[in-house]
């Protein structure tokens, strides 16, 4: 845990640097063009993934530090992974990159809010939460590195053309690597953590999944957009859920969850990613 603790937050400002490096400036004129789709994306992860975890943890039994947990895990932004994820689906790639950078550019400022809001209504558990310092480290690691990518790609185009995809396989190898290490780290524990949340962390990503497909489906006629907001809401930057409540939290057992999650939501992906291809098999 204390690998998590130290190296993380270098790891996650090398991630965001990544992820920043995709946006170009045209990227954002695109999507505010047409902004429709990003405000349903937005509503969909900082508000109903939030309202999510409120429901699941108020009604369905487990000790104090898995609801913490759980609660943390839906306030995060998407995954790098879901960029790609997005593309393996035939989604549109720009919105995922443009959703996962604006939720990133503004997690310093929504989660420690939202654990704020959750330390009021939740007192099982306590925290330190400094609201401005917290939200200092926050926007140091995760939304200044992100900011920094994006005017790097728009200052040294040809640079960001050449390295990008090292950057990406890098960070994609950086992200994979922080989740090894927790789970590592409680290896011993692991068939315990799965007794514990793994039945919680199935009805996360089924309630994910319902709530995001239903929104999408009234609001939304482009299935490619349909898909890439339910990509977003899925994938979960467990990477950056660890870091974050490695610098926060005494408790071990938050992690848990979180670690849960990042393994179960990449099997989701794959039924997911199948269950399009089927379709389109069968369409044939």
């Amino acid at each position: 845990m204390e690998f998590v603790k130290n190296v993380g937050p270098i790891g996650m400002i090398f991630i965001m640097f990544s992820l920043g490096l995709n946006l170009s400036a045209k990227d954002f004129l695109d999507i505010v063009k047409k902004p429709r789709n990003l405000i349903i994306a937005l509503v969909c992860q900082m508000l109903a993934l939030p309202i999510i975890g409120i429901i699941i943890i108020s009604f369905f039994p487990m000790q104090a530090e898995f609801q913490l947990g759980v609660f943390l895990l839906l306030i995060l932004p998407s995954a790098v992974m879901s960029n790609y994820a997005t593309k393996l689906v035939k989604g549109n790639v720009a919105l995922s990159i443009i959703i996962t950078s604006f939720c990133a550019l503004v997690s310093f400022i929504s989660i420690p809010v939202f654990l704020k809001i959750y330390s009021a209504f939740f007192k099982d558990v306590t925290f330190d939460l400094n609201l401005l310092k917290f939200s200092v480290r926050m926007f140091l690691f995760i939304t200044l590195p992100t900011f920094v990518g994006i005017l790097v790609r728009g200052n040294f185009k040809k640079f960001s053309e050449k390295n990008n995809l090292r950057f990406d396989r890098a960070a994609l190898f950086l992200f994979i690597f922080i989740i090894i290490i927790a789970i590592f780290t409680e290896r011993n524990n692991l068939g315990g953590y799965f007794a514990d949340v793994g039945a919680i962390s199935f009805v996360v990503i089924v309630s994910i999944l319902t709530t995001v497909y239903l929104i999408t489906r009234f609001t939304l006629k482009e299935v490619k957009v349909q898909r890439t907001i339910m990509i977003e809401a899925m994938l979960q930057n467990g990477a950056m859920g660890l870091i974050v409540g490695a610098q926060l939290f005494h408790q071990l057992e938050y992690m848990t969850p979180i670690a849960v999650y990042a393994l179960i939501q990449y099997v989701a992906l794959m039924f997911y990613i199948g269950n399009i291809n089927i379709n389109k098999l069968s369409k044939n």
